[in-house]
């Protein structure tokens, strides 16, 4: 699940290596904090797929599927009607997340995740859905 309210690499991480400690900063300039990189269990995807399904909760859920549409049809088809389908690699190629919303919707039949809504990623085993995150956080 990733809330889409401010998007920006972590603003320090610290690694360390037996005795050396390095450090590395970004900063964009704001003040807001990164946004939450967070796994969730199918339970939880079961709830949010309910709350979009119905249009419930409290939170304005986008759930995108980053399986190519072969796979998804060939595999476990789709999740439900309301699951957006964006395959991982047209995501980086075509910089999906940096497009203008006129651009994104026509290139990808639904409209662009706004910056209040949580983005939902999926795949078969959660790989491809976390790179999706990752990009998606790092486009804001």
């Amino acid at each position: 699940v990733t809330p889409r309210q401010k998007m920006s690499i972590p603003s320090s991480a610290k690694f360390s290596n037996n005795n050396l400690q390095r450090m590395f900063l970004s900063s964009d300039g704001s003040d807001q904090q990164p946004p939450t990189l967070t796994n969730i269990d199918k339970a939880k995807m079961t709830e949010i797929l309910s709350h979009v399904e119905n249009g419930t909760g409290d939170k304005n859920y986008v759930v995108i599927d980053v399986r190519g549409e072969p796979e998804i049809m060939m595999g476990t088809g789709t999740m439900s009607e309301k699951v957006r389908i964006l395959p991982l690699p047209q995501i980086t190629m075509m910089a999906a997340f940096d497009m203008d919303e006129k651009s994104f919707e026509a290139q990808f039949n639904f409209p662009k995740p706004s910056l209040e809504d949580t983005l939902v990623f999926t795949c078969k085993m959660g790989g491809r859905s976390q790179q999706a995150a990752q990009i998606a956080a790092m486009s804001g």
